[in-house]
């Protein structure tokens, strides 16, 4: 069998749970792979559960195949690389020909061999002879072994009969599934924020909905801001429709006497939708805040849905490596100024606050 183009999807948190736990999720991650290709146009390919990996075959481009599969949640990686029988002859060659691919004049490289399970070939064996055969091949490039922190690491997984060598890894948002969890609705009340509360929420396996705040007056709820800030969302999900609920504030604000702050009517309306619409939580977007306060909220909301604050508590450290895997920059958006607005609507009684909703109008990201 000649070498073939593959993708190895590697997942982290399935080894922890009982068998049939990890089998529901690996299925539920391959739907998901064939969804995120399917909408991406590309079919035929051939997914398969080997040794503790997801390969997928037959992929013409498979550094295309891989980057759609690094976006999706459950995958901690995804790498394209070769299949090849599993004897040392045949993978030893790989690796000279990925090594050759991969490897520039004077840089450093190391070999990492890994099996799930006991197989024919000695792992060690792999890493020795694969070295002495990427040394020989590149003496012109004056090529040498590095084991700490090399410039390239050339992978080989020992998966049965087969073998995969790869080198280049695109990381993934890791965490589970969608559909792993509960339905969430998260209120996107908070710029970029909102954004990486609702992308936390979806890796821990929540399928998130938004609820999608707009006004033509409030600087914060501007319509193209926060459908521009809700797509940077939707290329994580793994469904051919994507679902959000457009709150129109000014509507609403025409409808009520009296005053309040326009934020608190936007999280009062969606608890109450939340709820008639039976979403199992609220996402809401606060970082830091008066902690027995928030404590209290949570405390004092005797009925379903949940209120979950996935963010209270992060660093700007960790809001910064939250933002790079989400593709959300808090810097590259405005910060508007608060408006006059923001403290003009109403008094208004739980049941009013509800009846809102029908302000809410659902949409297709």
């Amino acid at each position: 069998m000649p070498a073939e183009p593959v993708v190895i999807i590697a997942s982290s948190e399935f080894a922890l749970k009982s068998a049939p736990v990890r089998r529901t999720l690996e299925q539920r991650l391959l739907d998901d792979i064939r969804t995120a290709l399917g909408r991406a146009g590309i079919s035929d390919l051939r997914p398969e559960k080997h040794a503790g990996r997801i390969a997928i075959l037959g992929a013409q481009d498979a550094r295309a195949v891989a980057k759609i599969c690094a976006t999706i949640f459950g995958v901690v990686y995804a790498a394209h690389g070769l299949a090849v029988p599993a004897s040392k002859d045949e993978i030893v060659q790989t690796v000279a020909r990925v090594a050759s691919d991969r490897l520039e004049r004077g840089q450093t490289f190391a070999i990492r061999a890994h099996r799930s399970r006991p197989t024919a070939v000695s792992r060690r064996e792999i890493e020795a002879d694969g070295g002495a055969g990427v040394l020989a091949q590149l003496k012109q490039r004056d090529v040498s072994v590095k084991l700490n922190n090399p410039d390239v690491t050339i992978y080989v997984d020992l998966a049965d009969d087969r073998a995969y060598v790869y080198s280049d890894i695109i990381p993934g948002p890791g965490g589970l599934p969608l559909s792993a969890q509960w339905k969430m609705l998260a209120i996107q009340d908070s710029g970029p924020l909102s954004i990486l509360a609702a992308y936390a929420m979806m890796r821990r396996g929540c399928v998130t909905e938004l609820f999608i705040p707009v006004s033509g007056r409030i600087a914060l709820y501007d319509r193209e801001y926060q459908f521009d800030l809700a797509r940077r969302l939707r290329r994580f999900v793994t469904r051919t429709e994507y679902k959000a609920h457009v709150f129109e504030l000014d509507e609403a604000l025409s409808r009520m006497p009296g005053q309040t702050q326009a934020g608190t009517l936007v999280r009062e309306v969606a608890k109450g939708f939340a709820r008639t619409k039976r979403f199992r939580g609220v996402v809401f977007s606060d970082v830091e805040g008066d902690l027995e306060a928030i404590k209290n909220h949570v405390a004092g909301w005797s009925v379903p849905p949940l209120l979950l604050y996935p963010l209270i508590g992060f660093s700007s450290e960790d809001l910064s490596e939250l933002s790079a895997e989400a593709g959300v920059s808090i810097e590259e958006y405005r910060n508007p100024r608060e408006s006059p607005m923001d403290a003009v609507t109403v008094e208004t009684s739980v049941g009013a606050q509800i009846g809102l909703a029908e302000c809410v109008k659902q949409v297709l990201l």
